[in-house]
């Protein structure tokens, strides 16, 4: 059976307040890299582009959440049950998109010259994981959101200039390291 959540686990390692925090981290410490490097060194447009492929997979989740209207576990113990309404935001894991959108263009970018950074695909399973044993998503919710985040990570990190980024035609320079 592929749909299936784990046991509700309140306390320890992934709880609720956990996942909140690696999640405000993340983007945090995304934000705040990206605006400090810029785009003129390779590890701020990394980051830039580890915020192109956040906000694409937030709005994109968002959408799907809409579309599909699936129920929580902790709403339902039916794993089959779609289109119940708009208050069913089940489908997909948007915190797992979150996490995989923001680790793929750094493992993209940096996997050749240093393969350590596989390690990053931890976080993505962590928070599935978390997801699920906080009864917040079933199992096939947290594949379709780390897919949703993968694929927007990959998209973004094969444009040459980040989308958050380009905002004229002859392209903005962002960062507190850069001089005006």
């Amino acid at each position: 059976k592929l749909d299936r959540c784990d046991e509700f686990e309140a306390n320890g390692i992934y709880s609720r307040r956990n996942q909140q925090w690696l999640n405000a981290i993340v983007i945090g410490g995304t934000v705040s890299f990206a605006l400090w490097e810029g785009t003129e060194s390779p590890e701020g447009r990394t980051a830039w582009k580890s915020l192109d492929s956040m906000a694409m997979a937030a709005v994109t989740t968002e959408i799907l959440k809409n579309v599909v209207q699936r129920p929580r576990p902790s709403e339902s113990d039916n794993p089959n049950l779609w289109r119940q309404g708009s208050g069913n935001k089940s489908f997909p894991s948007g915190e797992t998109a979150n996490i995989a959108a923001f680790v793929t263009p750094i493992i993209l970018e940096y996997q050749q010259e240093h393969p350590v950074v596989w390690t990053l695909s931890a976080l993505p399973v962590y928070m599935g994981k978390a997801r699920m044993g906080s009864q917040g998503h079933w199992l096939s919710d947290v594949l379709a959101g780390a897919a949703v985040g993968v694929a927007t990570g990959y998209y973004a990190t094969r444009r040459d200039s980040p989308l958050l980024l380009e905002l004229t035609p002859d392209g903005v320079f962002v960062g507190l390291k850069h001089r005006f």
